[in-house]
């Protein structure tokens, strides 16, 4: 249980440690993003955009690399996501979009 919660806070981290002026803390953090399978990856930046406890420069980063993931590989992700998921993705942005009050976290 120990391990699964601090699996989950590093994961709550790691937008925050991909704007780290330290290389090395930056670095781990862009490895771990890439070793993240595609379809967890939009769960994860879900999450990390959903939680207003988390800095407002990290939470933008999640939306970028949310945009990102969502036009660049977007044939390779969301096509293989069930039916069901990808509604509950759209609505989540949804969402997301309509209940953001910061402007720049919106354009995001």
């Amino acid at each position: 249980m120990a391990a699964a919660a601090a699996g989950q806070q590093q994961v709550y981290l790691l937008p925050g440690n991909l704007l780290s002026p330290d290389n090395v803390v930056r670095k781990q953090a862009e490895e771990t993003y890439e070793n993240i399978p595609g379809q967890s990856k939009i769960t994860f930046l879900l999450q990390a955009i959903r939680n207003t406890t988390a800095a407002e420069e990290a939470r933008q980063m999640a939306a970028v690399l949310l945009r990102r993931l969502l036009s660049s590989a977007f044939d390779e992700v969301y096509p293989a996501l069930p039916s069901d998921v990808q509604t509950a993705i759209k609505s989540e942005l949804l969402m997301i979009i309509q209940m953001e009050t910061q402007s720049s976290m919106r354009k995001k």
